[in-house]
């Protein structure tokens, strides 16, 4: 939905990550809302495993979202590079993450797309939480079904996704990110997500599998 960039502050010379809406031949305006979403979540957030948001707005019709720039990796590209992780390393990035997801739940938010590629980690090993741009946000959840939803679109990612959000994800809670958040250490312990390999390539099969089936314990 957006493209980001590394960016200089040119009046306090820092480094900034600067996500900037894409414009679209055919424009939706729930991109827009879901891209105001985003700026909402974020400013409700002031954690150090969540990445700050420093400043939002719109010029000349451009949505922009200015961000704290983390310098390291996501999650999401280190298992492309090592496969799977170790113990160790991935209980810490899971901890780390449940610390940020328990203060964003303590502001009334649900993440609904926690995954590797969601977490960033930095050359000194702090762990943040990205991209809260399908963050349920407080009453909302009790809020007539939105665009965002009523077109039938699933809402997350089907490999971390709860059983509960692929049937109603404006119903969800803190139990949603919690279930993602332990897709997310079985990924990086297995080196592939609770319903992953081959014969679930499609996206009904996973669904399918999500609901009715458990995945194989971690030590086999």
């Amino acid at each position: 939905m957006g493209t980001v960039y590394k960016a200089r502050h040119r009046k306090l010379d820092r480094i900034e990550a600067v996500k900037i809406l894409l414009r679209q031949p055919r424009w939706h305006p729930q991109a827009v809302e879901r891209f105001e979403r985003e700026m909402r979540a974020v400013a409700k957030l002031d954690h150090p495993h969540i990445v700050r948001a420093h400043h939002a707005g719109e010029e000349q019709g451009q949505h922009y979202l200015v961000m704290e720039h983390v310098d390291g990796c996501d999650v999401g590209s280190l298992l492309k590079e090592f496969g799977r992780l170790g113990i160790p390393d991935a209980c810490e990035i899971v901890r780390q993450a449940a610390e940020g997801l328990q203060h964003a739940h303590e502001h009334g938010l649900v993440h609904r797309d926690i995954k590797p590629s969601n977490l960033i980690v930095s050359r000194k090993g702090m762990v943040k939480i990205l991209d809260l741009g399908l963050a349920l946000i407080g009453a909302e959840s009790d809020a007539p079904e939105s665009e965002l939803t009523s077109t039938g679109q699933v809402m997350g990612t089907l490999d971390y996704m709860a059983p509960e959000q692929g049937n109603n994800s404006h119903q969800v809670d803190i139990r949603a990110d919690l279930y993602s958040l332990g897709a997310t250490l079985y990924h990086l312990l297995t080196g592939r997500p609770p319903f992953g390999g081959p014969n679930r390539a499609d996206a009904l099969r996973k669904r399918f599998a999500l609901v009715n089936e458990q995945p194989c314990l971690i030590r086999d």
